[in-house]
């Protein structure tokens, strides 16, 4: 063997190790119970889905109390952005506003009880008080369903970009609040 692909076998060895030992390190504790599970105590007239589902909710149970509460986001008030329930229309009126520099005022949609889509964002500046969202969804807000509101940081370029024009990057700093069209 050339001294080279001594090297590339060497380094392909080498690799396999490094692989293992971080699957061993980052291996859940439940991949390992996986093997002993007593399949004979099921109880009479379960079926596959009934065990299916049962280890698909002890598992989201351990991973949910593992996991921080997500913070939850205050309806319709928060310093600096107040946005009342209103009826469900095409326009999102923001009743207070208290910014420093440009803004944007970007509404969402609903996504599992968090922010989802952008249906629409309005520049502000400060000394705005009040600001009307125009919403780019053809239907509008739809009465009933939970929407969201934002103050989003300007990159300067006076064009709305959800890829550039971003929320703070510090977590207290981060202004939302949930609304609902009626």
């Amino acid at each position: 063997m050339t001294k080279q692909t001594q090297r590339l076998f060497l380094m392909l060895v080498i690799g396999i190790f490094i692989g293992i030992a971080l699957i061993m390190v980052f291996r859940t504790p439940h991949d390992s119970d996986r093997e002993g599970v007593a399949w004979n105590r099921t109880p009479s007239g379960a079926t596959s889905s009934d065990i299916l589902l049962s280890a698909t909710t002890s598992r989201t149970e351990t991973l949910s109390s593992a996991l921080p509460e997500l913070p939850r986001i205050p309806d319709n008030v928060r310093v600096g952005l107040s946005v009342l329930d209103q009826p469900a229309g095409k326009t999102v009126s923001v009743s207070s506003l208290e910014i420093s520099g440009t803004q944007w005022v970007a509404i969402y949609d609903d996504k599992d009880g968090r922010p989802g889509w952008i249906l629409g964002a309005a520049r502000v500046h400060e000394g705005d008080k009040t600001t009307a969202v125009e919403l780019l969804r053809p239907e509008g807000m739809i009465s009933g369903n939970i929407y969201y509101a934002a103050i989003l940081n300007d990159d300067g370029d006076s064009e709305f970009n959800r890829l550039t024009d971003l929320p703070p990057f510090s977590p207290d700093k981060i202004i939302i609040v949930r609304f609902k069209a009626i």
